[in-house]
């Protein structure tokens, strides 16, 4: 009798699913207001914006880099880099932008534990803000 291994999940997948419950609670705590130009939605139509692109691991799921946007501002118009950037500073402080940057330019290599932890801690984070 011959026994499966359990499969494994590729860290895109992984990264994926982190993504969705990442977005899903930002779009919830800013209450699906756009951050750049006010705009109230209803919670499909709005996006997790990012100031520093999700590319760079290190400021993916920074809370301070991610803030609900919506598909005019963050697709139509590249996110509203110049706006973003002062409700950065007018959110965080004038240091955030440096700060932001700076952490930019760290390398991060994800580990399938950690995207399961920050998956189930933005789950959990998104059921309170429901209650």
């Amino acid at each position: 009798m011959k026994f499966l291994k359990p499969k494994k999940i590729s860290i895109s997948k992984l990264k994926k699913e982190a993504d969705i419950a990442f977005s899903r609670y930002i779009r919830a705590r800013d209450k699906h207001i756009c951050f750049t130009c006010g705009r109230k939605m209803e919670g499909n139509k709005s996006q997790c914006g990012h100031f520093v692109p999700r590319q760079y691991n290190s400021t993916r799921y920074d809370i301070r880099n991610n803030n609900c946007q919506c598909y005019a501002c963050n697709m139509l118009y590249n996110g509203q880099p110049d706006i973003y950037a002062l409700n950065l500073q007018k959110k965080y402080g004038d240091g955030i932008i440096k700060e932001l940057n700076a952490l930019r330019r760290q390398v991060k290599q994800w580990q399938p534990r950690e995207l399961e932890e920050l998956k189930k801690l933005y789950e959990d984070k998104l059921k309170l803000l429901d209650e």
